[in-house]
């Protein structure tokens, strides 16, 4: 008897740990799948859509017809004590011709994980926006919460500079130029700059890509 309540605990066990196994498996969220980052000659998505601080969206669509040169941006880096007046620069120099400047902010450390409900108000927003009064920024800074925007375009650093042409080509990745530091003066090579000047013209970009620097981007940790 007590053979035979023993087999039927096992047989009961034996069914039983299948639907278990299955439920198990039904609860568990699929791993996102894997971004392949844009590379040198990549179309860049033109549904690719960036929000300001303000709340502003702008899809990349809008975009086509002009040359764009991205920073990814920091407010907090070192780096951007010397890059901040160069990229301030560019803006100002590109402001009457077909060309787009746009910096964007992937750092959660800086913006949060995501977005707030009022920006307005919020802490992290506002902080960038004295930040930005203070060094005299008037291109827009989007925010790229959950860096979906920084592993698109594979940016590691601040400042990360891209420059895509008017058909949305990405034609040049790295850094902003070769000066860090900000003390080379006229010996600096220029390779953002020389990138929009030469796709303004119709060539190719003397440079079409070069070591990155700058500070990490402080990405959101992903739960295991």
């Amino acid at each position: 008897m007590k053979k035979m309540l023993f087999a039927g605990l096992v047989l009961g066990l034996c069914t039983a740990l299948p639907v278990l196994a299955q439920d198990r498996k039904n609860d568990e969220k699929p791993a996102p799948a894997k971004v392949e980052a844009y590379k040198l000659g990549s179309v860049v998505d033109e549904n690719i859509t960036l929000t300001d601080l303000d709340g502003n969206s702008l899809k990349f669509k809008d975009l086509r017809g002009k040359v764009v040169f991205i920073h990814f941006w920091s407010k907090n880096c070192p780096y951007e004590i010397a890059a901040d007046p160069k990229t301030v620069a560019l803006a100002e120099q590109y402001k009457d011709k077909d060309v787009v400047c746009l910096a964007i902010n992937s750092n959660a450390t800086e913006i949060g994980a995501e977005r707030p409900k009022d920006g307005k108000t919020d802490e992290n927003y506002n902080a960038i926006r004295e930040h930005l009064k203070e060094k005299k920024m008037s291109f827009p800074v989007y925010a790229d919460h959950g860096n979906k925007v920084a592993d698109l375009f594979n940016a590691q650093h601040t400042p990360h500079c891209f420059v895509i042409d008017q058909k949305g080509v990405l034609r040049y990745m790295g850094g902003l130029d070769d000066d860090p530091k900000g003390d080379k003066g006229e010996a600096t090579k220029q390779y953002v700059r020389d990138a929009v000047n030469a796709l303004l013209e119709g060539k190719e970009p003397p440079m079409r890509e070069s070591k990155p620097y700058g500070c990490g981007i402080k990405r959101v940790k992903v739960k295991a």
